[in-house]
């Protein structure tokens, strides 16, 4: 564990990579399709809100694979954390075949709740209907990147994922424009990209699971007490994630009523600030492993101090990260569009996303630190309240009521962040997460 503590860095920036490069396969699309319409744009940021509503279940599974398995490992117990791999990974598979039916059969019913634009449903169908095939194998590749991380591997997923997206950025270019005698597909080529360059990561993890880990995915071993283990601290966690995509659909289908404009710079903005959010993310997780790790080891005071001086890096990092971004916005939005409303509204709103992002890095520190020592109801107690409390309720108050747009959206999705921020802050000084360990 003073490997780990040590070499923090090295620890993050592989996540950092594999994270960066995930979230790249579905900016890709955003941004190729960008070149093929602003209106593509829009419906892809349509189904991927969509989808991120039910993909989150995966973290269900996954985040109780990554703290139980850290857990593990620091008390020295391989054997235990090895079963709890390949019971989380059946576990997921299921999960991912049930979402995959639900998408095919009422995906549109769930664009015509959220009032999604006639002129880009059917796009945003096509895409959605194929990017859920995909589903099934990220169900088990989620499952398979908590492993290698908890394991100290992260760099395995992140090599995979360059490669994966090196694929991506390829197909998407045949598909999408219809390139090398391919016909022009569009929305639909975008998709079936990043179908078949998410088979290609399952692939891999799958290869190197067994070669690197020795775990025979083949070879069938499913303990219900592991997976009861892993539910205890997954399902609140995935279940927190759940509530905030849904609270996302809400407040989207308040911007879908402030016209298909506010939609596309959503859609723009959101895309940006994701290269800001992964650093939070990548750190926040490798954090949790030490944490977990510590926990493991019955150290509780290190997971402590170690948890403050990861939240001083990560706000230096975010802090540049913002400046920078801001400075070189109006260069940026102007390769991704030439509609000079949506870049103007896109600028005002990325000033807005220095509030959103910093408050973020609080609540995001804290929340995985709660969730790596076993500490996870809490969290969910404060974030529905919060989410659906302050972010929705605020969102809807300013952006329509108060004609402020989606600049008003952002201020309430920071107002959000930061009030459950400060709530983690203060758990987490409380120390009550010291009898929260999973094992015993």
């Amino acid at each position: 564990m003073k490997h780990l503590e040590r070499n923090i860095y090295k620890l993050t920036w592989p996540i950092f990579i594999e994270m960066l490069f995930f979230m790249l396969m579905g900016s890709v699309d955003t941004l190729m399709l960008s070149k093929y319409s602003d209106l593509s744009v829009a419906s892809v940021g349509n189904a991927n809100t969509v989808l991120n509503v039910f993909g989150v279940l995966f973290n269900v599974i996954a985040a109780g694979i990554a703290i139980v398995v850290s857990q593990y490992l620091g008390a020295n117990r391989e054997k235990e954390a090895k079963v709890v791999v390949k019971s989380g990974v059946y576990t997921n598979f299921a999960v991912g075949i049930v979402i995959f039916f639900i998408l095919q059969l009422f995906g549109k019913l769930i664009f015509q709740a959220i009032k999604t634009d006639v002129d880009i449903i059917d796009w945003s169908l096509s895409y959605l209907k194929t990017i859920a095939w995909s589903l099934l194998f990220v169900s088990i590749s989620s499952s398979f990147s908590s492993a290698f991380r908890s394991y100290g591997k992260p760099k395995v997923v992140m090599s995979v994922m360059i490669l994966a997206n090196l694929l991506n950025v390829l197909l998407n270019y045949i598909f999408i424009f219809g390139n090398f005698g391919a016909p022009r597909l569009g929305v639909y080529g975008a998709a079936l990209g990043t179908l078949i360059s998410r088979i290609f990561i399952f692939v891999m993890l799958l290869i190197n699971m067994m070669r690197l880990l020795q775990i025979n995915m083949f070879k069938f071993h499913y303990d219900s007490k592991s997976v009861l283990t892993i539910l205890k601290v997954g399902l609140p966690s995935a279940l927190e994630n759940f509530m905030y995509s849904f609270s996302q659909i809400f407040i989207l289908s308040f911007i879908n009523k402030m016209g298909t404009d506010a939609v596309t710079s959503r859609s723009y903005v959101m895309l940006l600030l994701t290269y800001v959010y992964v650093f939070t993310i990548s750190f926040s997780n490798a954090n949790s492993i030490i944490v977990g790790y510590y926990i493991g080891e019955k150290k509780p005071e290190e997971a402590y101090k170690q948890s403050f001086k990861t939240l001083k890096i990560t706000l230096i990092f975010i802090t540049i990260m913002l400046v920078v971004m801001n400075i070189l916005a109006d260069p940026i939005l102007r390769l991704l569009t030439e509609n000079e409303a949506i870049i103007q509204l896109s600028k005002t709103v990325l000033l807005t996303g220095i509030l959103l992002e910093i408050a973020r890095v609080l609540n995001w520190i804290f929340l995985q630190s709660l969730r790596g020592t076993g500490d996870t109801v809490f969290p969910l107690k404060v974030a529905v309240v919060s989410m659906y409390g302050v972010s929705v309720l605020f969102s809807y108050i300013l952006g329509l009521k108060l004609n402020l747009g989606l600049v008003g959206v952002f201020i309430a999705l920071s107002l959000d962040e930061f009030i459950r921020g400060l709530a983690m802050l203060l758990r987490w000084k409380s120390k009550k997460w010291v009898t929260k360990s999973l094992v015993k």
